[in-house]
């Protein structure tokens, strides 16, 4: 078989993965949605008011986040303060040198968290941000990650200039779960495996979507 592809440049083609509607929406009148490529804190407050009867609320992880949400985000779902991050840092007058820091935590005590299954969803263009708030996410106890591996591209940003006036960029620092088991290069841990289909694809469906209203529902 032959096929003519048209091909673009890479910077003739800008591909943001956000949606351009409501960051917040009802899939039915029990379960809630929030895609974070468009939340904004000042959101959070009355969305949260809105759902706290759901049965259960999807965090749509799969865009970059519009804004650094992972700490207001978490105030509402945990009960408590959670561990879920743990961070190496070079030590600069011994090369070659790395050193694990404190163990970071999110949430804070909550007599009134929200009640329902919570199901953050993640995929290869969950990456940076986007997997650091799904690292603190999956630390609270009702909690689950379902999707398929994310870009393992976890941690800050270190520029570095190169001969030429060529610069790039990569993270400076490590970031591990607190037992240390790695995320960089490897991605975030997923509690529920799911891959679109081609038929899926086809038929314009979103199959992890989909996953997550029938763990819901059950």
């Amino acid at each position: 078989m032959k096929f003519k592809i048209k091909t673009f440049k890479g910077l003739d083609r800008t591909i943001k993965f956000t949606y351009n509607d409501t960051c917040f929406k009802y899939i039915n009148k029990n379960i809630a949605y929030l895609n974070v490529g468009s939340l904004k804190k000042e959101y959070l407050q009355y969305i949260f008011t809105e759902i706290k009867d759901t049965k259960g609320l999807i965090i749509d992880l799969r865009y970059y986040p519009k804004e650094f949400v992972v700490y207001n985000l978490a105030m509402y779902l945990a009960s408590k303060p959670n561990e879920f991050v743990t961070l190496s840092r070079t030590e600069n007058n011994l090369p070659g040198l790395f050193f694990y820091g404190n163990t970071v935590k999110v949430g804070e005590i909550n007599k009134t968290p929200y009640k329902g299954k919570v199901i953050v969803l993640v995929n290869e263009n969950t990456q940076s941000q986007g997997e650091f708030t799904t690292m603190a996410l999956s630390s609270i106890e009702n909690v689950k990650v379902l999707g398929n591996i994310t870009a393992g591209a976890d941690g800050n940003l270190s520029s570095i200039l190169l001969p030429g006036e060529v610069r790039t960029m990569i993270s400076g620092i490590g970031i591990y779960y607190p037992d240390k088991s790695q995320t960089q290069r490897v991605g975030i841990k997923i509690d529920y495996f799911v891959h679109p289909t081609i038929n899926g694809i086809k038929e314009g469906k979103d199959e992890l979507l989909e996953k997550a209203i029938e763990l819901i529902n059950n």
